[in-house]
């Protein structure tokens, strides 16, 4: 008798099985894109704040480390009764009164007060009640000591050989008694170690006078001078040119061989904040701090408080618009950028008795 073979009998998916199987793939590619989309945002949201973060820091920085050197007059210091000579054509004018360490100006919606300079009118600072003008003036470095005393109040000085120094740059000649600002005017006055400073030069701004007032001895230190001015406008980064940004011009520029020119340094700052704290009293400490247009003597200034509005670069970075409270007034934006206010007080060198 043949013995009938049975073959296994094919069987598939059933359609309840298929979309049970389909069912839990898709939740399985939902619940991973949810974590991934997660992770990616809170990336995102991280990195934004780490760069807004270093904006801050790096505004704060910059400004506190050219405050601290706001009037600088070597060991001299600001207590003594003798004025800093300066001997430059144009003493008082705005680059070069360097016996002013801090200078503030601030947009009160029709005028800025005090008035702008034009040298300052030309940079087109935002006349933005939020947007302040802070310009200080400053050592360079840390100067050349004297190799040989002055044999007169007309000589030149002399120091030690260095390229840094050359014709036309803004000096500054301190020691513990006195100090006297004038301007380089030989050719090689860095080179040969020998600087000269002589009216009959034809220079800007030149001298006034040969004479720095007195000779000077082997313990003077002589120093590049530098004025600094912050203040906002819009950038003029291609893609960044809705927003404003904290500029700098500085003049001399030391640092470059071309004419002097504004330098965008932070994008994302919409408010820029400077409160001068005086000294009315002599006692090294600040009796009030006031707004630019109410400091009555600019030699009182010993200490200056900046606050910072910043502003993330990228938009709908929030979940909703962010509050914030800048220069003590609560304000919400229309956009979601991520924003943070700092702040930090600064003393100014040079400026306690």
């Amino acid at each position: 008798m043949k013995r009938a073979c049975r073959q296994p009998r094919a069987r598939g998916l059933t359609l309840v099985e298929l979309l049970v199987a389909m069912g839990l793939g898709l939740f399985l590619v939902v619940v991973m894109g949810t974590i991934f989309l997660g992770s990616k945002g809170t990336f995102q949201s991280q990195n934004h704040v780490a760069r807004l973060q270093e904006s801050a820091r790096f505004s704060v920085d910059t400004l506190s480390a050219d405050l601290r050197m706001a009037g600088f007059q070597g060991c001299r210091g600001l207590g003594l009764t003798t004025p800093m000579l300066n001997t430059l054509n144009t003493p008082t004018a705005f680059l070069y009164n360097f016996a002013q360490g801090v200078w503030a100006s601030r947009y009160n919606g029709s005028a800025w007060g005090p008035a702008l300079a034009s040298t300052l009118t030309s940079l087109s600072p935002a006349p933005d009640s939020a947007g302040d003008v802070l310009t200080v003036r400053r050592a360079v470095g840390t100067g050349w000591s004297l190799t040989a005393e002055m044999g007169s109040a007309t000589a030149a000085l002399n120091v030690t050989s260095t390229g840094r120094i050359t014709t036309g740059d803004l000096l500054m000649v301190s020691d513990c008694a006195g100090a006297a600002v004038f301007q380089a005017t030989n050719a090689t006055p860095g080179v040969s170690g020998s600087i000269e400073h002589s009216a009959s030069v034809t220079a800007t701004p030149g001298v006034s006078t040969n004479s720095l007032g007195r000779p000077f001895l082997q313990d003077a230190v002589v120093y590049r001078l530098t004025t600094v001015t912050y203040y906002l406008a819009p950038s003029q980064r291609e893609d960044k040119t809705t927003q404003l940004a904290l500029w700098s011009f500085t003049t001399p520029d030391y640092n470059s061989t071309e004419p002097p020119k504004p330098q965008e340094l932070v994008t994302g700052v919409e408010g820029f904040r400077v409160t001068l704290g005086l000294d009315s009293n002599g006692d090294g400490a600040a009796d009030a701090y006031v707004a630019p247009k109410d400091v009555p003597d600019w030699t009182q200034v010993i200490t200056a408080r900046i606050e910072l509005l910043m502003a993330s670069t990228e938009d709908n970075i929030t979940s909703s618009p962010q509050p914030y409270t800048f220069a003590g007034t609560p304000s919400t934006p229309s956009d979601r950028r991520l924003r943070t206010v700092v702040s930090t007080v600064v003393q100014v060198r040079n400026a306690l008795r």
